[in-house]
């Protein structure tokens, strides 16, 4: 495996396609973890502070779903679409522009 050199370091920073890459991976990924990180806690919050509202049923049925549960599966689905996106994300554009990244750099 050969080391990178100090000048083939500053040429792959500098290069365009790289920084593309490198800037939307990031963007991407902190603002679904954001979205995550709110639904999160906010989740606790309103369990710490609404908890009659939680234990109510759904459509006043007498099973034993409640609020609660009903938003926690959401959450659930709503992180696993979360993962969907970023995958396809990074399937459709990331590789692309990776490729590129070796293409023009030589690798």
């Amino acid at each position: 495996m050969s080391q990178l050199t100090r000048e083939r370091t500053q040429q792959i920073l500098a290069d365009a396609a790289f920084k593309e890459l490198v800037s939307g991976r990031a963007r991407l990924r902190w603002s679904l973890s954001i979205l995550t990180l709110v639904m999160f806690f906010g989740f606790i919050a309103l369990i710490s502070t609404v908890r009659a509202a939680l234990g109510a049923s759904i459509a006043g049925s007498a099973m034993p779903l409640g609020f609660a549960l009903a938003l926690a599966l959401a959450m659930v689905a709503a992180v696993v679409i979360f993962t969907g996106i970023y995958v396809q994300r990074s399937n459709a554009r990331f590789d692309e522009l990776t490729r590129t990244v070796n293409r023009e750099l030589g690798r």
